[in-house]
């Protein structure tokens, strides 16, 4: 089955004035309620899509966010489009397309598929502002053009942050710790000036520079009732650096890896953070489970 397949160039729209998230999605199902059969419509199936939204983002890095409801008695996956002009502000992400996916409760497979060629597309910029300045009619016949196949697995690439927090390894530990208390973060990639991907670092290896050697050999520190212990960070701060304390043998995944993979990986080794690395070794992203999570089994 082809992208294609799934589109009617009657539900593409092309808004030029600047609107309200709820004002596009409204826009999208009437579209989608004039020219399909669906059991629900008007303002109820928009309350749906508006309280899924507020479950879990829908806007992906490259600009285009996929609203999506699983819908009962109905048999069918439809879409709408909307290319906006004036971008949406959906959680700090600039969107100028929104594609709206309403399928029935057993497609999740058909759903992630699309979900991929509509992140393909995403990504090649010429193309996404081409389909910005033609009409329905334009885009529908650009997309069948590209003949996208809609059976690509989900990489991690589609769901990773793209622009990374990341820290230098002469860094100081007090470096670190502003970075990551400020940016709510417990896992840092470690890079060069060329941003080339070193290691990692994380809150446990920072917090066990303050616990002594002998109570890493202990059984049981419940006797303990000081933070005397962990005093040595606080005067190791200024001294040590990021690249003393790093692990620079820690695993990463590519940009290529399949969702079920990352997964897989996160369970088997006990991780809830990755970073991402290309094949020159530059750091590109970093993706965590909870990225995956709502962004593939929430969304």
């Amino acid at each position: 089955m082809y992208l294609s397949d799934l589109l009617d160039a009657k539900a593409i729209l092309h808004i030029t004035e600047a609107l309200s998230k709820e004002q596009v999605y409204r826009m999208l199902v009437e579209k989608l309620c004039k020219h399909y059969h669906l059991p629900t419509c008007g303002d109820a199936l928009l309350q749906k899509i508006l309280q899924r939204d507020q479950v879990s983002s829908t806007a992906y890095p490259t600009g285009i966010s996929i609203p999506h409801i699983r819908m009962d008695e109905f048999e069918d996956t439809v879409v709408a489009m909307a290319f906006l002009d004036s971008p949406l502000d959906c959680e700090g992400t600039p969107v100028h397309w929104v594609c709206l996916v309403i399928t029935d409760k057993s497609s999740s497979k058909l759903y992630l598929n699309l979900v991929a060629g509509l992140l393909k597309m995403s990504k090649d910029t010429g193309l996404v502002k081409s389909m910005l300045e033609t009409d329905g009619p334009g885009v529908a016949h650009k997309i069948k053009d590209l003949k996208i196949c809609i059976t690509k697995e989900i990489t991690v690439a589609d769901v990773m942050v793209t622009d990374p927090i990341s820290i230098r390894p002469q860094a100081s530990l007090t470096e670190l710790g502003d970075l990551i208390s400020t940016h709510r973060i417990s896992a840092v990639p470690v890079t060069d000036e060329n941003g080339i991907y070193l290691g990692e670092v994380n809150i446990l290896r920072l917090l066990k520079v303050g616990v002594p050697d002998y109570l890493m050999m202990l059984d049981d520190v419940s006797f303990l009732r000081s933070y005397e212990p962990l005093e040595k960070l606080f005067e190791q701060e200024d001294i040590l650096t990021v690249g003393e304390i790093m692990n620079d043998h820690e695993e990463y995944l590519g940009p290529d890896t399949s969702i079920p993979e990352a997964v897989f990986d996160m369970i088997q080794r006990h991780r809830r953070f990755y970073s991402v690395v290309d094949e020159q070794g530059k750091l590109v992203g970093v993706v965590t489970a909870m990225d995956i999570f709502r962004k593939i089994i929430k969304a």
